[in-house]
């Protein structure tokens, strides 16, 4: 008995129980997909955040080899510098060189008294981890820097020294450009900021 192609209904009903099936594998494939995307993306940035700070703190500790600006002559040759590109992802919300400026951990930078935290650069995330990169090497003091009128960076003016608002440098959200700092002597050496 020949069977003619266009006639044939033998079968018909498994068809569309197979493409249910088939669409349901593939849903789920998706779903899976989906999910570990969302997993492998926060683990992606912490590994180039941990990776631009390698870099930075490999820069900070070849600046504290270098010549040292003494603050004390006002015609002093400029102090060794270095430059660090930073792209955080934007649930960072601050980033701290020596200094920890939140340790009520409220995520308020100006609310209380900073720690002062030398050869560490400690960041926050929105929903309150805090982490901690320790510089190893020699010891790193951090200070923030202010353009005087005369086009000269300066150390920042502390009005309440008790705070230690003036000691390590801060960086609020978005972390995300060029970051200059330049080594300076005034009692004692210091890595000098040259922004704010």
């Amino acid at each position: 008995m020949r069977r003619r192609f266009l006639t044939d209904a033998e079968g018909i009903d498994t068809i569309p129980l197979k493409m249910i099936v088939y669409l349901a594998i593939t849903g789920c494939v998706l779903a899976l997909v989906a999910i570990s995307w969302n997993t492998i993306v926060p683990l992606k940035q912490g590994y180039d955040v941990e990776k631009q700070l390698s870099e930075a703190s490999l820069e900070l500790l070849s600046l504290q080899k270098g010549k040292a600006r003494d603050l004390s002559l006002f015609s002093s040759a400029q102090g060794s510098m270095c430059s660090l590109e930073l792209d955080f992802p934007r649930e960072i919300t601050y980033l701290g060189f020596g200094v920890d400026p939140d340790p009520d951990n409220d995520g308020n930078v100006t609310n209380s008294a900073w720690d002062i935290e030398n050869n560490t650069i400690i960041y926050r995330y929105n929903n309150g981890v805090k982490k901690r990169w320790i510089i190893e090497g020699e010891k790193i003091h951090f200070c923030q820097g202010r353009l005087s009128a005369g086009g000269t960076w300066l150390p920042e003016e502390i009005s309440d020294p008790s705070n230690n608002m003036g000691m390590g440098v801060v960086i609020e959200k978005p972390i995300s450009g060029t970051y200059v700092f330049e080594l300076v002597r005034s009692d004692g050496t210091f890595t000098l900021s040259h922004f704010s």
